[in-house]
């Protein structure tokens, strides 16, 4: 009974709370650096053409929507396992894991895309 008695004291609440805000924080930061991240180092070191070819447009993906939506998706994961845990580090690590799919999805997509580019008539 002491234990029910601590677990609905508002400090507790006050807690879980806290810990579930600051796994948010971590995975959305993690969800919105690592395509942007991606994006940069791909810039940097010529694997995302600035070009679309002469045929055929090939886009680049916006990397700030990607970013963006990584943010909101690993904050989700991060808040959700935080709650279901009551661990701030596993649901950091939630969110986290859910920037690495993220931003090896943008990365991939990257890579792609510097393929299709690479067959282009007159672009080598």
């Amino acid at each position: 009974s002491n234990i029910s008695a601590l677990n609905s004291t508002p400090g507790v609440l006050i807690l879980v709370a806290m810990a579930d805000c600051h796994a948010a924080l971590i995975g959305a930061a993690a969800g919105a650096i690592g395509p942007l991240l991606s994006q940069g180092v791909g810039r940097v070191a010529g694997l995302c053409p600035e070009h679309n070819g002469t045929g055929r447009e090939v886009p680049r993906q916006p990397s700030g929507v990607i970013s963006m939506f990584g943010a909101l998706t690993c904050s989700a994961a991060a808040a959700f396992c935080t709650l279901a845990s009551g661990s701030m580090v596993l649901g950091a690590s939630a969110g986290i894991a859910g920037a690495v799919v993220v931003t090896s999805i943008a990365t991939g997509d990257m890579l792609k895309r510097r393929e299709i580019l690479a067959y282009e008539p007159g672009l080598r």
